[in-house]
């Protein structure tokens, strides 16, 4: 296809071929390259022959973003999480991009922070990006869902996980938190602890459910629920150690805490220890989330698990159905998953 003179000028060049080089090349107009790049009818089998073969030679790569502004498809699923260090959401996109990658789709992976305004100035960046599509961890305020009204007005497809909005009707994908909070601390009562704290994260929907089911359960057990005894986090570390600590120095202190998540609880674990207290023998303590997980060779931590991966595989399935079928979509929207106990050593009897 090329001679010599021709490979030392492609050796030469500094950046990649484009399709004027392909129609430079063969003598052709770059109209028609394009339309045997794309595989159009309108062009004989012989010549897409001949521009694939010089397309190859040259080292054509095609330009994704100037494809884009044509078909206004980028193949691309933004994705914002508020912790990508976190390993429940590592899972969680694991089982995103399993399913999107098989449809033809990449994954671009934003972290908020924690962050309800960054979160806002990631969802614009990839809005503007035109992305096909969204799968969302948000940190907005569950009472705020204006932001993801605006996405729905716009005609942005999107899925909401392991959050929602009640009674706004986004497409979710998520644990059922009320019987996340449910069976914590069940497990604390059967245990026979009548002192039983709660660290609550953030204004969103997983931490207002566990919390409200912490209280209901409490009640329908006949146990005093004592103010000083629910201390709010922001779903990590080092908030779930500064809640312990409040929790220590109250009186009377509680002899079991449930943590709104396993980042709190460990912290929460690292304050009894700063207090020279042994866990389960002073104080027992349970979280949500099992980021230990199954490859632990000793966890510790009793927890409550739900299967993440499985979670983003269905945001995953559920979200390309939208983007197939856009307004006309007749799917549920909202999917659920039930939770699971997981006794281990953190948790024991009341002394």
């Amino acid at each position: 296809m090329l001679d010599n003179r021709q490979r030392e000028q492609r050796g030469t060049r500094k950046s990649g071929a484009t399709i004027v080089d392909i129609a430079q090349q063969l003598g052709v107009s770059a109209m028609t390259v394009s339309r045997a790049l794309r595989g159009s009818p309108e062009v004989s089998d012989l010549t897409r022959k001949r521009v694939l073969e010089c397309a190859n030679e040259l080292g054509y790569r095609p330009n994704r973003w100037a494809r884009s502004l044509v078909t206004r498809k980028t193949s691309i699923i933004g994705v914002v999480v508020p912790d990508i260090s976190h390993s429940f959401f590592a899972e969680v996109t694991r089982g995103l991009e399993e399913v999107v990658s098989r449809a033809g789709y990449n994954v671009l992976l934003c972290d908020s922070w924690l962050d309800a305004e960054r979160e806002k100035a990631e969802i614009e960046m990839l809005v503007s990006s035109t992305v096909d599509g969204l799968v969302i961890a948000s940190e907005q305020p569950e009472k705020s869902p204006q932001l993801f009204r605006k996405l729905r007005e716009n005609g942005v497809p999107f899925v909401l996980i392991d959050r929602f909005f009640p009674k706004a009707g986004f497409p979710a994908v998520l644990v059922d938190d009320f019987q996340v909070g449910r069976l914590a601390t069940e497990h604390l009562i059967q245990l026979g602890h009548t002192r039983i704290a709660h660290i609550q994260g953030p204004p969103i929907s997983p931490a207002s459910l566990r919390y409200r089911a912490y209280l209901e359960t409490l009640e329908a057990n006949r146990i005093p629920f004592l103010k000083q005894w629910a201390r709010a986090g922001r779903f990590d570390i080092q908030s779930g150690r500064e809640a312990m600590a409040a929790l220590l120095r109250a009186t009377p202190r509680p002899t079991a805490v449930f943590a709104g998540n396993d980042p709190m609880a460990i912290g929460a674990l690292y304050a009894c220890r700063e207090a020279g207290l042994a866990v389960p023998r002073d104080i027992s303590v349970v979280g949500a989330g099992n980021i230990e997980g199954a490859h632990h060779p000793n966890p510790f931590l009793t927890t409550v698990d739900w299967p993440r991966e499985e979670l983003g595989r269905t945001a995953g399935t559920l979200l390309l159905s939208i983007i197939r079928q856009g307004s006309e979509q007749k799917i549920e929207t909202v999917k659920t998953f039930p939770p699971q106990l997981l006794i281990r050593q953190s948790t024991g009897a009341a002394a």
